[in-house]
């Protein structure tokens, strides 16, 4: 396979970092099972799983799919900050529409 030299100058992750995010993410997601068991309702149950939500979508996002190493502009963020922002417009109109039927706006 041959890696044109643009392509060379990326930072990738070393074969310890995929490692460590994998235990990161399985033990997110080991906290969001437990979390929904423990019985708690309404926001208390929502808002920390939307919060491990978003770690772990920025994650697999910034670092599984390159988005963080690769880009030119901010240090290589840039793809990241972008997918970030998708995630963020598409939580705020989730957080809308289930205000709406909360409130009845």
């Amino acid at each position: 396979m041959n890696h044109t030299p643009e392509h060379a100058e990326h930072d990738h992750p070393t074969e310890k970092q995929y490692w460590v995010i994998f235990v990161v993410l399985a033990v997110l997601t080991a906290i969001e099972v437990a979390w929904s068991y423990i019985g708690v309702d309404g926001n208390a149950l929502v808002l920390p799983l939307i919060a491990m939500m978003v770690v772990k979508f920025l994650l697999v996002g910034g670092i599984f799919m390159h988005l963080y190493f690769d880009g030119k502009a901010a240090n290589g963020k840039t793809y990241t900050y972008i997918f970030a922002a998708g995630l963020f417009i598409a939580l705020l109109v989730y957080l809308i529409v289930i205000a709406s039927f909360e409130f009845g706006i």
